[in-house]
């Protein structure tokens, strides 16, 4: 049984094990180092060791996951090598229970993104906003639908990064690329709002914080997702990746240049962009096939 570990010498320990035992190649024992890495610096974000992570720590990873936009495949080996990992722990009696247990991998075929209709965005934003929760709920989803931020993005934003002339905020992105995305009239009332609430922590460096004045972590607005899909009735899934599908779904199915959304997303390549273009596709079938006189199916 092992001693009380760092993280850094828990992931060592594994490696260590893995090689001898499966003898493993020097490209795989590189991948699962990165791996374990983000998993550490993630859970480090939220304020615990790997450790103690638990099994809503280990959905959280995943969605971190799914907003990094890795592909399907990619995701699918991150979560199996958390799983070997949790899985050596326990056979080490560090830990009681694997976080990773009963997450499962999915299919690696392409699926289309989940995205909001226009009317369903109109719903939630008009939603009302008085006391500081809920505008700082309602201010998050429409920043996320108005800019098509990562949530990760939105939650590291600073005061000092947002331009309210010019209505845009510079984003620090993937690769440590940075980014100016643009908000609108809704966005800005109640960022206005919101700072009026935030009282002592106005000048702090984070635009989203807690009450005691510390970054906003990831797991509140998880909770604040839940919550509005119940309180809304939706049964679709409603997280903030899916205000980023939103956004750029909503941009192509009114004519705007791929190129350009591909700017605003922060993507590095244009075929990350282009699963979009297959969701404003599909619209364009379903219209078809409901508005043309031929395009129904039981027509002859």
């Amino acid at each position: 049984m092992m001693g009380v570990m760092d993280d850094q010498s828990l992931i060592v320990s594994f490696l260590e094990v893995e090689m001898r035992m499966r003898d493993l190649s020097r490209h795989t024992v590189i991948a699962y180092r990165s791996d374990l890495g983000e998993l550490s610096r993630f859970f480090s974000s939220m304020g615990i060791t790997l450790g103690e992570a638990r099994a809503e720590d280990g959905r959280l990873f995943v969605r971190h996951l799914l907003d990094e936009e890795y592909r399907q495949a990619t995701i699918n080996r991150k979560i199996s090598a958390v799983r070997s990992f949790y899985a050596h722990l326990q056979r080490e009696g560090v830990i009681a229970t694997n976080p990773f247990a009963l997450i499962k991998t999915r299919p690696v075929a392409d699926r289309l993104p989940t995205y909001l209709t226009e009317g369903e965005v109109e719903e939630l934003l008009t939603l009302p906003w008085d006391d500081r929760a809920s505008t700082e709920a309602l201010f998050i989803f429409t920043l996320l639908y108005e800019t098509g931020c990562r949530i990760g993005e939105l939650l590291g934003i600073k005061e000092g990064e947002i331009d309210e002339g010019r209505r845009r905020i510079r984003v620090l992105g993937k690769g440590r690329r940075q980014r100016y995305v643009f908000y609108g009239v809704r966005s800005a009332r109640l960022l206005s709002h919101y700072r009026s609430l935030k009282g002592d922590h106005l000048d702090g460096d984070w635009l989203f914080v807690t009450p005691d004045g510390r970054q906003l972590p990831m797991s509140t607005v998880g909770a604040m997702f839940a919550l509005y899909r119940t309180r809304l009735g939706w049964q679709k899934p409603f997280t903030p990746h899916v205000l980023r599908h939103t956004f750029a779904t909503h941009l192509l199915d009114r004519g705007a240049d791929i190129r350009l959304v591909q700017e605003l997303l922060g993507h590095a390549s244009i075929s990350t962009t282009q699963i979009y273009t297959h969701v404003s596709q599909a619209r364009l079938a379903e219209v078809y096939r409901s508005s043309h006189p031929h395009g129904r199916i039981n027509d002859e």
